[in-house]
């Protein structure tokens, strides 16, 4: 085994702080949306803002690791940078951490499995991982380059012309959300009605947006404690705030799942 240098550990510390950075921005993304409570744009902003930068950290960093493990060496600045703030392309790059892994580790690890199944393929966590993505690409100014274009409606199916909000990732989680409240509650199709305190947009959120978030950052989070991001990142500073996520079986709000001091 190649021991570890004197600059490769302090690289390993600087990961450190920013994977501690990356959790407490998740969490607080997670606790924002737990708070959101009906149409807000300005309500999804800092979800998104949160979540984001939070996502785009801990995947760069577990791409990190497992680069130190693979090949003894951490990727260079220039392959960072060409990542850019494409989560959805993190999340692919996520998936092939589960290649060529012990078929005695996968026998003893059921969850494995279960987890590269579910950031392959479960719909709504990569519908959330796009609209997020969209957001740290482009979306964070949608008002702005709203503002200057020369043209804002674009023609329907049926011939009339409405806004085009194609490239706002905030609106299109309303209506995302929205979509989820009126299955259950037809009478809030019109957005006026939500001007009831009681609506059931917290519940829609609850049930729907926040389990497929949690889930993603357990099966991240297994990563780092099962070991397929390698030894250094079984010790990382944050690994106990990691494992409750890693054990965590039943992804609810209510859950104190995580404990950030």
């Amino acid at each position: 085994m190649k021991k570890i240098t004197f600059e490769e550990k302090v690289k390993i510390v600087y990961l450190n702080n920013i994977l501690d950075r990356s959790i407490k921005l998740i969490h607080l993304g997670i606790k924002e949306l737990e708070n959101v409570k009906s149409i807000n744009d300005e309500d999804y902003y800092f979800v998104f803002l949160y979540l984001s930068i939070g996502f785009e950290l801990l995947m760069k960093i577990m791409i990190s690791f497992k680069s130190y493990k693979d090949n003894k060496s951490f990727p260079m600045e220039k392959e960072l940078r060409r990542m850019g703030h494409d989560l959805d392309k993190m999340r692919e790059d996520i998936i092939k951490n589960y290649d060529k892994i012990p078929e005695n580790v996968l026998e003893k690890y059921q969850d494995i499995e279960n987890d590269k199944k579910f950031i392959s393929k479960d719909y709504m966590l990569i519908k959330l991982i796009k609209l997020i993505t969209q957001f740290a690409i482009n979306g964070r100014y949608f008002e702005l380059n709203f503002s200057t274009k020369k043209e804002i409606f674009k023609k329907t199916n049926s011939g009339k012309r409405r806004i085009d909000y194609s490239n706002a990732p905030i609106i299109n989680m309303n209506i995302l959300v929205h979509n989820y409240v009126i299955r259950n509650h037809p009478s809030l199709a019109n957005i006026m009605n939500f001007e009831d305190p009681n609506n059931p947009w917290v519940e829609a959120n609850r049930l729907y947006i926040i389990p497929p978030l949690k889930k993603f950052i357990g099966a991240l989070a297994r990563q780092f404690s099962l070991g397929i991001l390698g030894y250094e990142a079984t010790k990382c500073r944050s690994i106990n705030t990691i494992k409750r996520y890693a054990y965590l079986k039943d992804y609810k709000v209510e859950d104190k799942d995580w404990i950030i001091k």
